[in-house]
């Protein structure tokens, strides 16, 4: 019984939520509100109140470095808000997994809350903004996001390219929540939808207020791709449960 207890904790270990509380500031004002408020302030029904919570809900580091679209149609991303004393500078975009060095812009600095793009990515790997080709090419379907400036990615959301530093969280659509951006109509926050929020100072240094509510941004038609070593770790967990079984009836 205790084998089976200990390989099923690494099963669900390896996709669940982060233990640990990342997001850590709880204050909130008017002009800087919390992810939390952020949260319950786009859920219009139930109004106000968000079933998600922002101090745990959120992919573990390991699952959430790495994406890729699973629709034909492309990924819409829409800017939710960004809080950041350097907005005006800040900008969000892709880059591609196997080569970081190569990146896409989505949003730049003088973008505001509503504003939205679509990124596909062609089976030749060439990367289309708003169906327009980038003239950029990926080595495939698997990117991560950025925070940064014109001048490229600042911060990765593979927290290895940042040193150890976890500058990312995503927040998932459970199929339940209704939320509404700017004036975009509202709609279900599905399981296929991606909340974005980003720390936009090294999370390990003493500036950082490890609020995460610098760049925030909805994601939808994606899906995350997790870390090989996570993928591993999920398989000898589900091995060990096949193993403890066998031996439970036995």
């Amino acid at each position: 019984m205790k084998l089976k207890l200990i390989v099923a904790a690494v099963a669900v270990s390896a996709w669940a939520t982060s233990a640990s509380a990342l997001v850590s500031t709880t204050s909130d004002d008017p002009g800087n509100p919390n992810m939390q408020s952020i949260l319950d302030g786009l859920t219009v029904d139930p109004i106000g109140n968000s079933s998600v919570d922002a101090y745990s809900d959120y992919l573990d580091d390991g699952v959430d470095s790495y994406w890729a679209i699973n629709s034909t149609g492309g990924s819409v991303s829409t800017l939710v808000v960004e809080i950041a004393g350097n907005a005006d500078i800040n900008t969000f975009g892709v880059y591609d997994r196997y080569s970081p060095e190569t990146w896409v812009e989505l949003f730049s600095g003088p973008d505001s809350t509503g504003k939205q793009n679509i990124l596909s990515i062609k089976a030749d790997g060439s990367v289309y903004v708003a169906f327009a080709d980038t003239g950029i090419d990926f080595a495939g379907n698997e990117f991560g996001f950025y925070l940064g400036t014109s001048d490229g990615p600042t911060f990765y959301s593979d927290s290895l390219l940042n040193g150890g530093n976890d500058q990312m969280v995503a927040y998932q659509g459970n199929d339940s929540d209704v939320i509404q951006i700017a004036d975009n109509a509202p709609g279900v926050w599905s399981d296929n939808e991606f909340i974005l929020a980003w720390e936009d100072l090294l999370y390990s240094s003493e500036a950082s207020d490890q609020d995460f509510n610098d760049l925030i941004v909805s994601i939808e038609s994606v899906i995350p791709v997790p870390e090989p070593g996570t993928l591993a770790l999920l398989g000898l967990g589900l091995a060990g449960l096949g193993a403890a079984r066998r031996r439970q009836k036995a």
